[in-house]
C-alpha cells in the first residue's frame, strides 16, 4: 500500500483533466472496439446518471478513474445493457448492488474494470462472487490468418500485453489482494483467443486456445498460455494450412465458446460446414452465436451476409469482432430467442434456408440455491424446455419451404420418448409440422452399449 502522503502526491485531482476517450480508426480495427461499445465504455464522460471522478495516476504510469452509476442493477441479466452489464457480472446482484467501478488505463487503453464495494461489515463475501473484467488482450488489429506479417504482429503485441498485465497485477495487489487470494474466479481464467481451422473437404473443425503471451520472448512459468505445449502451438500457428479455412477469434467475457468436449459438438460444427444442400446465395440465421465461430463457418457457404441473433450483448459484439477479423459480412442483433413470449418474430418477414443453434441444454431442474445470476446462465439451463418451445413454435415461420435447421441439445427422455425431438417435430402444437432426424453418438460399445446424452437434430420443413 502506498503511504498516505505519497498517495496524495500521486493522485491528480484537477477536474479539468479529461478522461481518456477511446476513439479513432486504429481502435475500430481491434476487437476492443466492439467490446467497449457493448459495455458503453468507449467514451467515458460525465453525463446524467453517471459521475466520473478525476484520474488517479499510479507509480507505473497507469491510472485509474472511478465511475459511479445512479441506476440500480436490473433484476434479470438478459435485460442488462451497457454499464448495467458490469453491475450484473462483477458481483452477485442478489447480494449486493454495485454502483461504482474503477477503470484501469495504461498508455490510454482501458485494460481493466473492477467493482467497488461499499463498506458493509455484514456482507457475506462467499455469496458475493466478485470478479473483474480484463480488457487488455483485445487491443490488437488482429491480422488475417496467413498474412505475411501475422506472427510478427502478434509478437509485437505480446510486449504491449505484458506491460498491461503487469499494471493489472500491480493494481490488484494494491487494491484487491484479499479478494484475489480468497476467490479463484476473481481474475479471468479463460484464454482470450482461439485459432480455428476447418478442413475444406471434410468439414472437420479444430480449435486451439491461446493467450497473446504465448508469442512473447519470455514466458511466465506456471502460466497456461495455450491449449497445447507453447512451442507446438507456435509451430502449428506458423505453418501453412493448405486445404483449410483458418481464422483467429477472440473470446469476450461471459461469452460461450464452443468446445470439443463431446462428439456431438464436434459434429455440429462439421455439419454447419457440410450438412444439407444449399444454394450459393443461401439465407442463413445463427441463433446464440457465442464467439461467432459457427457464424464464420456458415459464411463460407453463402454469398450473402449471415444473420445472427443473441441474447447476450457481448456475444453479439464478439460475433461482429469475429467478422471483422475473418473478413465476412454479418448482421448481428441482440434478441431473446427468435420470437418474444407472445410469438412475435424478432426478424419479422424474414425466412431462411438454414437456421443454426447450439442451444441451451434442456434441464429438468433449475440452478442451485445461492446461484449468482449472470449472462452465462444462457449457455445452458433451459428449465422445462421454455427456450426450446418458444423457438420451435416460431421455426416453421422462419424456414423457407424446403429449408432446414441444425440444432444441438441434450435429449430429455420421458416415457421412452425424446422430448426435444417431439417438441421440434410438432413445433409445440401437438401435431406433426416438421421432419426431424436425430443423430446419436456412442460412448462405447463394450461391455455394454452406452450413448452420450447430447444429440444433433436435423429439422426440415416440407416444400
Amino acid at each position: 500500500m502506498l503511504k498516505p502522503l505519497l498517495a496524495a502526491v500521486l493522485v491528480l485531482t484537477s477536474l479539468a483533466m479529461p478522461v481518456f476517450a477511446a476513439s479513432g480508426a486504429e481502435l475500430a480495427k481491434t476487437p476492443a472496439y466492439e467490446l467497449l461499445e457493448a459495455l458503453d465504455l468507449r467514451n467515458v464522460v460525465p453525463r446524467p446518471g453517471l459521475r466520473v471522478e478525476p484520474k488517479a495516476v499510479r507509480l507505473d504510469g497507469s491510472y485509474s478513474v472511478r465511475i459511479t452509476l445512479d441506476a440500480k442493477p436490473v433484476s434479470a441479466p438478459f435485460a442488462a445493457r451497457g454499464l448495467g452489464i458490469l453491475q450484473v457480472e462483477l458481483a452477485n446482484i442478489k447480494v449486493v448492488s454495485l454502483q461504482a467501478f474503477d477503470l484501469l488505463y495504461n498508455e490510454g487503453r482501458l485494460i481493466g474494470v473492477f467493482p467497488v464495494f461499499a463498506a458493509d461489515p455484514g456482507l457475506k463475501w462467499e455469496a458475493v462472487q466478485p470478479r473483474f473484467f480484463d480488457l487488455s488482450p483485445y487491443y490488437l488489429d488482429v491480422p488475417r490468418s496467413g498474412a505475411p506479417s501475422e506472427t510478427e504482429r502478434w509478437k509485437e503485441f505480446a510486449g504491449v500485453y505484458a506491460k498491461d498485465q503487469e499494471a493489472i497485477r500491480s493494481f490488484v495487489e494494491e487494491r484487491y489482494k484479499p479478494l484475489a487470494d480468497s476467490f479463484p474466479n476473481f481474475a479471468p481464467n479463460r484464454l482470450p483467443y482461439r485459432l480455428h481451422e476447418v478442413d475444406a473437404k471434410t468439414g472437420r473443425w479444430d480449435s486451439y486456445e491461446f493467450s497473446p503471451a504465448v508469442f512473447g520472448r519470455s514466458r511466465s512459468t506456471g502460466t497456461i498460455l495455450s491449449s497445447m505445449e507453447p512451442d507446438e502451438f507456435l509451430r502449428l500457428f506458423k505453418e501453412p494450412a493448405p486445404g483449410r479455412f483458418r481464422t483467429v477469434i477472440p473470446t469476450f467475457p461471459t461469452v460461450y465458446a464452443l468446445y470439443s468436449m463431446t462428439p456431438a459438438e464436434l459434429a455440429y460444427l462439421r455439419q454447419v460446414s457440410k450438412k444439407f444442400e444449399l444454394p450459393s446465395d443461401a439465407k442463413i440465421l445463427v441463433v446464440g452465436p457465442g464467439t461467432g465461430v459457427d457464424t464464420w463457418i456458415a459464411s463460407l457457404r453463402t454469398s450473402r451476409p449471415v444473420v445472427a441473433i443473441g441474447i447476450n450483448p457481448l456475444e453479439v459484439a464478439n460475433t461482429r469482432a469475429a467478422a471483422l477479423i475473418a473478413g465476412f459480412e454479418v448482421r448481428a442483433v441482440i434478441g431473446d430467442n427468435v420470437a418474444d413470449e407472445r410469438g412475435n418474430p424478432r426478424l419479422p418477414g424474414e425466412r431462411f434456408d438454414l437456421v443454426l443453434w447450439s442451444m441451451p441444454a434442456v434441464w429438468p431442474e433449475g440452478f442451485p440455491a445461492g446461484h449468482a445470476p449472470s449472462l452465462t446462465d444462457f449457455w445452458d439451463g433451459d428449465v422445462g424446455a421454455v427456450v426450446l418451445k418458444r423457438f420451435s413454435r416460431a421455426l416453421p415461420g422462419l424456414l423457407e419451404p424446403g429449408g432446414h435447421a441444425l440444432l444441438w441439445n441434450v435429449a430429455s427422455i420421458v416415457n421412452g420418448k425424446d422430448i426435444v425431438a417431439e417438441i421440434l417435430e410438432t413445433a409445440d402444437t401437438g401435431k406433426k409440422v416438421l421432419t426431424v432426424d436425430v443423430e446419436l453418438f456412442k460412448r462405447r460399445s463394450r461391455p455394454a452399449e452406452e450413448w452420450f446424452k447430447d444429440r444433433l437434430y436435423a429439422v426440415s420443413r416440407p416444400r
